[in-house]
């Protein structure tokens, strides 16, 4: 079973990601989340995809892409490092990322089918992770991760975002 990493298999920054997830199978809970995320995401009026908590923040449809690109870049990382790659990877950034799409431009029901695929392909690829490569490590900017770490920085970057969502940008 993909079990929380410790402490030394990720950078202090990213600590309060991994605290985000609870504890139990990585894989079930991903699972259960692309469920759960989706019926919640369906649940939020079409209107309210607009939103925004504060002026210069992504509005929430920028948050979902946001979290999309960020499964994405995880999911990349996560099969580099067990495939046994070193070579050091460039950090994410968001900003460029969000910037270089229209999410507004894209229906929400189709951003919705994207993370639900995205999100499988997270599910697959890690379900057929061999036990031992989830300790390989692989170096992003100047940190050093596990595949592990990445996987659960992944799965608690999604409830994060999940939680704003739901208390800054979906209140009522």
């Amino acid at each position: 079973m993909l079990m929380k990493p410790e402490s030394s298999e990720y950078a202090n920054p990213f600590k309060q990601y991994i605290d985000f997830v609870p504890d139990g199978s990585l894989i079930d809970l991903l699972k259960l989340h692309q469920q759960t995320t989706n019926e919640f995401l369906k649940s939020v009026p079409s209107a309210d995809w607009h939103k925004r908590y504060a002026k210069g923040k992504w509005n929430a449809k920028e948050v979902l892409g946001h979290m999309i690109d960020n499964e994405m870049n995880m999911l990349y990382r996560i099969f580099r490092i067990t495939r046994g790659f070193e070579d050091s990877l460039p950090f994410f950034e968001r900003e460029k990322s969000v910037q270089q799409i229209d999410y507004d431009s894209i229906p929400v029901e189709r951003l919705f089918n994207y993370f639900w695929d995205t999100r499988q392909l997270m599910i697959t690829t890690c379900e057929n992770v061999k036990d031992e490569n989830w300790l390989h490590q692989g170096k992003l900017g100047e940190y050093v991760f596990s595949a592990r770490a990445l996987a659960y920085i992944s799965a608690g970057h999604e409830l994060h975002h999940l939680h704003e969502l739901k208390t800054k940008y979906f209140t009522n």
